[in-house]
């Protein structure tokens, strides 16, 4: 009988891990309909989505499909290793209740020029409980029909158990002094014996909550009685970047400092935004902006569910197209992904690269970059240029494997600003 449990375990084990293949373990929105995702802290719009392991930092998912019909939604939580890849874990070991359960909140849009239904989803709630710390993907499913992935989001659930000492430091490497930033931390463990540093702690370091830049699997690089060192020269390096380009669409009644004109008609808006310049050779300049990210708000109604979408209609100004390049309207609202749909077209008549995009009101930080034919890195220094002065925001997790166990703990989180 032990032989039978332990066999149709195994079996349930690896049709839960394996169904759904059709999803990457990224930020990611995989339908065209599916707009305005957030993901984050309830109350705070533009914080990571990290929660801490006894739940009493709740987080909200919120999106829109452009449509006037209500569809169910389903969703369900992977538990991850520090790599975002699954754990060994079965979902009974780190979730109390339901594995899967469908997005019950839903609204309507009122009287807004584009329709949509807007939903949302907190985490946890009474039907679904995380147990262990760690990374988790979410998955959002539409159950019409086939079941496929329509949103997956990336978030971390913290334990935490020791204190990180961040500091900005001069980049080891001369050539990246004025382009880059580096960081060196110390990690202070006095409440919890770790036998194996070396083999048993890694950390991951991401800025402004890109995951795509992250520098991951980082293993200490000394360790002292109950400090553990990760003073590297020349590897918890990124490129400082510039103030991010801001974006306010709070009203659709007047312009705004971005808009150049606002074209309003009874079944639709059009933003027509001025012509941003290339700043790869320009000097610093300070500036606040959000750290590439955006919140939804209107202030042309009480009623949030009144907020608009308007069609904006951007222009990256330059006489010539940049040679053998494409370029790509990036933000924390497209998940920072180079996709088509966002590749810009360069329009000799209005001498730059132009892409007309649904946005809905809010307010948005947003960056140009190029990308070589048949390559995938990202450049952003002939569109943005990069400065060690820039205000960045890093956060630091630390993951915790004793000898033996099966799963990544996160047992501490810092968020470090590089002014402050």
């Amino acid at each position: 009988m032990l032989r039978i449990i332990g066999f149709l375990l195994f079996a349930s084990f690896f049709s839960l891990k394996g169904q759904n293949v059709d999803f990457e373990y990224i930020d990611k929105v995989y339908v065209p309909t599916i707009k305005s995702v957030t993901f984050h802290p309830q109350g705070m719009g533009i914080a990571a989505p990290v929660s801490d392991v006894e739940g009493n930092i709740p987080l909200l998912l919120t999106f829109d499909e452009l449509t006037n019909d209500v569809k169910r939604f389903s969703y369900k939580l992977i538990h991850c290793d520090f790599d975002w890849r699954p754990s060994e874990l079965m979902e009974m070991e780190y979730i109390n209740g339901y594995p899967e359960d469908n997005i019950q909140q839903y609204s309507f849009s009122s009287k807004t020029t584009l329709p949509y239904v807007h939903y949302e989803l907190t985490l946890p709630n009474r039907g679904t409980r995380w147990t262990k710390s760690g990374n988790y993907l979410l998955i959002v499913y539409e159950d019409e029909t086939e079941k496929f992935p329509v949103i997956t989001k990336r978030f971390v659930v913290v334990n935490n158990l020791v204190q990180i000492e961040p500091r900005l430091v001069i980049p080891a490497n001369a050539s990246l002094y004025r382009t880059h930033q580096e960081l060196d931390f110390v990690v202070n463990h006095p409440k919890l014996l770790i036998r194996q540093p070396a083999q048993e702690i890694k950390a991951s370091v991401v800025q402004n909550g890109q995951w795509k830049n992250a520098v991951t699997g980082i293993s200490p690089f000394s360790f002292r009685n109950q400090q553990i060192i990760f003073d590297y020269q020349g590897k918890i390096v990124f490129p400082g970047g510039k103030e991010f380009r801001p974006l306010d669409l709070r009203t659709l009644w007047q312009r705004t400092g971005q808009m150049a004109d606002l074209i309003r008609t009874r079944t639709s808006t059009e933003v027509i935004l001025f012509k941003d310049k290339l700043r790869g050779e320009e000097p610093y300049f300070q500036n606040r902006d959000i750290n590439g990210r955006f919140f939804i708000e209107t202030q042309d109604q009480n009623n949030q569910l009144a907020a608009d979408y308007a069609q904006v209609v951007f222009n990256l100004y330059t006489v010539e197209p940049i040679y053998d390049k494409d370029v790509f309207l990036l933000g924390s609202f497209n998940d920072w992904s180079p996709s088509p749909e966002y590749r810009m077209i360069f329009s000799p008549e209005e001498k730059g690269y132009i892409l007309k995009k649904p946005m809905k009101q809010g307010f948005y930080d947003y960056a140009f970059a190029t990308r070589a034919k048949k390559e995938e890195k990202l450049d952003f220094m002939e569109t943005e240029g990069s400065w060690y002065e820039t205000e960045n925001e890093y956060q630091i997790f630390i993951y915790y494997r004793p000898f033996g166990a099966r799963y990544d703990e996160v047992i501490g989180y810092q968020v470090f600003n590089s002014k402050r």
